[in-house]
This record gives structure tokens, C-alpha cells and sequence, in this order.
């Protein structure tokens, strides 16, 4: 018997020590416009201007997918017509709804144009703002320049993240 369980246990080790397990390839996905990109928290994130995601619903009205339609640059953005991104960091698609957070630092006032800041709105105490990009040209100036000033703790882009159903594209 013991005789039995060493063979057993010398098979399983050669098994083991010859086995070759090979990771499974995964190509990364390039960045096809750098102009597209912005920086959320160390990750590259593509904006495609081109395209918005209809979000399509089961019975009950939860998001199950998006539905990628093709779009005009100058084309809004918001929460039945969202912009559509790539982050490459977590090689994901996601959809925005224009929306950005962002929080001014403590002993800090925020100041500026209204104009520069589309939908400004204090939401909460002390100083936590929100704005709306109506574009995805928009929703990247708008991140940078948030992103750019000294004066805020933290810049957030609302972004969520789900499968796309690529089925029926609209034209």
C-alpha cells in the first residue's frame, strides 16, 4: 500500500514539475486618438466622439446593456444618451453622462465663469460642485481644466461601466 501511494505521489510530482502553463494572450487595446485622452486617477481614458450608448433595460427597468450607436461629435450627451470611453488601464468600455465632481480644498472659494463651468451647481457642504459637459469634446476640456486648477482637493468624471450590446447598431 505504501508501496502504491509513494508512486502515485512521484507521478503526480513529474506531472506537476513538467506541467506548462501558459497565460492565456491578451492584446491591449492602442489608443487610437491621444487628442481623445484624459488622465481620471492614473488611467488613460479614450473619449470617442463619434459614438453614444442608449441604455437598454429588462423588464424590471434595470440597465442590463448599453447600445452603441454611431454620433456626431457636436451631439449631446447625457443620461439617456450616453458618451462611450475605453479605459485602458482596466481595458474596459464605459459610458458617461457628462457629469463631473469635484471638491474645492479647505480655507478655498471657488471662482469662475459660469460660462467655463456648464450646469455649475454646489451640492453639498463644504464646497463639493458639480458640473455637466453637454459634449464629449466638452467632458474633456472641462475635465482638464478642473484637473489643471490648485485650488480643488479632488476631480471625479461620473463613469459607469457595463457590457455594450453591439447587435443592432442604429444608423
Amino acid at each position: 500500500m505504501k508501496r502504491v501511494i509513494f508512486t502515485l505521489f512521484a507521478a503526480l510530482t513529474v506531472v506537476l514539475v513538467h506541467a506548462e502553463l501558459q497565460p492565456p494572450e491578451r492584446t491591449l487595446r492602442p489608443v487610437a486618438d491621444e487628442s481623445n485622452v484624459v488622465i481620471d486617477r492614473g488611467a488613460k481614458l479614450e473619449v470617442f466622439a463619434n459614438q453614444r450608448a442608449l441604455p437598454k433595460a429588462d423588464t424590471s427597468g434595470r440597465v442590463v446593456a448599453h447600445q452603441l450607436v454611431p454620433a456626431r461629435p457636436a451631439d449631446p450627451i447625457g443620461p439617456r444618451r450616453l458618451g462611450v470611453l475605453f479605459n485602458h488601464a482596466e481595458q474596459q468600455q464605459g459610458y458617461i453622462t457628462g457629469e463631473i465632481t469635484f471638491k474645492v480644498k479647505d480655507g478655498h472659494t471657488f471662482s469662475g465663469s459660469p460660462a467655463l463651468y456648464p450646469g455649475l451647481k454646489e451640492i453639498t457642504k463644504p464646497a463639493v460642485y458639480v458640473v455637466n459637459a453637454r459634449t464629449p469634446g466638452e467632458f474633456i476640456t472641462l475635465l482638464k481644466r478642473l484637473q489643471a486648477r490648485s485650488d480643488l482637493a479632488w476631480v471625479e468624471p461620473t463613469i459607469t461601466y457595463g457590457r455594450a450590446d453591439t447587435t443592432l447598431i442604429i444608423r
